[in-house]
């Protein structure tokens, strides 16, 4: 008879998957480290000896347990084999220098036909290091070196780059169309839960937790849609659509960093009831276009704690209602601890909190709010909060936000170098600075409805160059553009 397994015990393949997880991090470490070494020190310097033997070693071991193995980046991630490694605040740096470094030599990454020589891989890293980025195919000039060289067991894996070209009309709509109907049902779920809590209602969760369900499903399949719907602001609707965006974003930024779909789950609920205790403040004190009194002004900073208050009011508290009181009461702390309420000794954020500062301050910008006459476009939102509001929020986080969102997030008006004017509709995986976008206005500033969406990542056949390019981001009032019309 065989014995029964405890419910709480690992299976023996999450145990193998664990232990490769792992291993894939300590190489990526490792290589990362060894790169930026031998930037700094000559590969024969006794600096670079440690790193060297590290590296080495960590290679020789995984080859013994399993042969050939590979060490790929696939979009933002970096995968040993099948296995997706994980990224925590300690790891994401390495993994992202990576993944840049790879990226400019065109290469996905590298399979390990064998243990490795001291000879071999300081051949390896000078070639790395001379490769010529700009040239026309960086990936066969690393290549054909390492050949010439007789480095013959690191084998680079060339980036597969699909020819998107011009992007289909009936993919972008039918995308578009599952994405709203999670969006607005989003929004009614928010609707629901806050006004509840303003009129002591009992909150029922049950609605909240389905709505985010359908958006981690939507993003962890094509979260770029989603994130372009973020930036349609309906004033009438600010508040409940606040909560659903910063949700959106919460998750999308959770994503990138590796969370598993029951965390993100737990972070979209969390960042959906972030500003809950808003809703014991009058209506005329969130909407008063002028300074707030003395009075006033204590009303808001006392949101925080009203917040944890709701969420302890709501049947049945368990782990995903802690972690929600948690991000209530700590989402305007700030980073450098510059925020309200005060945190006691050396407490900081929570990672959830961390996360759902950044999306909740970007959302805001971008938002018409009474006591701001325009809002920020998403382009100056992301650079203010860059260059001036950076020290607020965790700068790993901060790093990985941008990755998420693009240099030119959803919403962006700009100019493109064939002078059309388009719009920004989707972040590019690939590239944060050649994102998605569709025309708005040809050549001669006249506009045009329907007009063709373009991914700028799109390469020339001939020369390799790029067939669209991005001038510079514009301001929508000045052109007279309605985001909403064309991300609807």
């Amino acid at each position: 008879m065989t014995e029964a397994r405890p419910a709480s015990a690992p299976r023996p393949q999450d145990e193998i998957s664990s232990r490769v997880i792992l291993a894939g991090r300590n190489l990526s470490i490792q290589l990362c480290v060894l790169i930026k070494t031998a930037r700094i020190h000559d590969v024969g310097n006794i600096a670079f000896q440690g790193p060297l033997t590290n590296f080495i070693e960590t290679v020789d071991q995984m080859w013994t347990a399993e042969k050939d193995f590979k060490l790929q980046a696939v979009g933002d991630f970096l995968y040993l084999g099948q296995h997706r490694l994980r990224v925590d605040a300690s790891s994401y740096p390495s993994y992202q220098f990576l993944i840049d470094e790879f990226r400019v030599r065109d290469l996905s990454g590298f399979s390990f036909a064998g243990k490795l020589t001291p000879p071999e891989v300081k051949k390896f890293v000078r070639l790395f290091l001379d490769v010529d980025v700009k040239a026309a195919d960086p990936f066969e000039e690393f290549s054909t070196a390492l050949t010439k060289l007789s480095v013959q067991r690191i084998i680079p894996i060339r980036t597969v780059v699909p020819q998107h070209g011009m992007v289909s009309q009936e993919e972008v709509r039918d995308s578009r169309k599952a994405a709203k109907r999670s969006f607005y049902r989003a929004i009614e779920s928010a609707r629901t839960v806050m006004l509840s809590a303003r009129d002591h209602r009992p909150v029922d969760l049950r609605k909240a937790k389905r709505a985010v369900q359908g958006i981690v499903d939507l993003i962890l399949d094509e979260e770029f849609s989603l994130i372009g719907l973020t930036a349609i602001k309906n004033h009438d609707e600010y508040t409940f659509q606040h909560c659903v965006n910063v949700s959106i974003l919460s998750i999308a930024l959770g994503q990138r960093l590796g969370l598993s779909k029951k965390l993100l789950g737990e972070l979209g609920v969390a960042a959906m009831l972030h500003d809950l205790g808003k809703a014991s403040i009058p209506p005329w004190v969130l909407n008063k276009p002028g300074k707030l009194t003395q009075e006033e002004w204590k009303l808001m900073l006392d949101h925080p704690i009203q917040g944890v208050k709701m969420i302890a009011r709501m049947r049945g508290l368990n782990e995903l209602a802690l972690r929600s009181m948690i991000v209530a009461y700590e989402h305007h702390i700030n980073y450098d601890r510059s925020g309200y309420p005060s945190l006691k000794g050396h407490m900081e954020q929570c990672l959830f909190s961390k996360i759902v500062a950044i999306a909740d301050c970007f959302d805001a910008m971008t938002a018409h709010r009474a006591y701001r006459k325009t809002p920020f476009p998403p382009f100056a939102a992301l650079h203010q909060i860059i260059s001036q509001n950076q020290e607020k929020f965790d700068p790993l986080l901060l790093k990985a936000f941008i990755n998420t969102v693009g240099m030119y997030p959803a919403g962006t008006v700009v100019l493109l170098d064939t002078n059309e004017i388009a719009v920004v509709t989707t972040h590019n995986a690939h590239d944060i600075f050649r994102p998605k976008v569709q025309v708005v206005a040809d050549k001669d500033r006249k506009p045009v409805q329907g007009g063709a969406a373009i991914d700028l990542s799109t390469r020339e056949e001939e020369s390799g160059a790029y067939a669209v390019t991005i001038v510079s981001a514009l301001d929508p009032d000045e052109y007279g553009i309605n985001i909403a019309d064309v991300l609807n």
